[in-house]
């Protein structure tokens, strides 16, 4: 079981306050990008509200892990549908 640190009400609000500002300069940088190259939102980056956060980097380590466990045991299932979600597992981590 992971172990959570307590965090007071203030610090808590200073993470939240840094995270949004760091978005926030994400998101200008990005339309500096399409305003200099003239093209749409759509055909440049695309924004992931989870910017560095901590979950998401759990997840991908978890997708890591899982990927790594399928390509470990890949010779002993020979299953087709096993191989096909460890590719599909693959894109979405390429995606990150």
């Amino acid at each position: 079981m992971e172990v959570r640190e307590k965090v007071g009400i203030e610090e808590y609000v200073d993470r939240i306050t840094e995270e949004m500002h760091q978005r926030l300069e994400h998101q200008r940088g990005i339309f500096r990008q399409v305003l200099a190259a003239g093209a749409s939102p759509a055909d440049r980056q695309e924004y992931c509200p989870l910017v560095d956060c901590a979950r998401l980097s759990r997840l991908q380590a978890a997708l890591r892990e899982t990927i790594d466990v399928l390509e470990e045991t890949r010779s002993s299932f020979k299953s087709k549908k096993l191989e096909v979600m460890r590719r599909k597992l693959i894109e979405i981590l390429a995606g990150c």
